[in-house]
């Protein structure tokens, strides 16, 4: 169930490519490649599974997080895809 709710937050936690543009206010541009969305969906599966899982595992050695180790490593995972999509999605132009 952690390996999936990492999954899950790392789906959350995924930039959709481009999402920075909206602070430029260019003429609208079309969509991206259908390839380039998977993938980074993919990115964001795969970096909220190993950022949920470090974390997770650091985390129960930690008095600090002691009975919030799930909700502390899922959060951890939604921010670290969040973070590793939004520099992906920056470098597609």
């Amino acid at each position: 169930m952690e390996t999936a709710f990492f999954l899950a937050m790392g789906w959350c936690g995924t930039k959709y490519p481009g999402w920075w543009r909206q602070f430029l206010k260019k003429p609208p541009i079309p969509e991206p490649e259908p390839w380039w969305i998977i993938s980074t969906i993919g990115l964001g599966l795969i970096a909220g599974l190993a950022g949920g899982t470090i974390f997770s595992i650091v985390a129960r050695e930690s008095q600090y997080f002691a009975g919030q180790t799930a909700i502390a490593s899922g959060l951890f995972a939604f921010g670290t895809a969040n973070i590793v999509t939004g520099i992906a999605s920056a470098f597609k132009d």
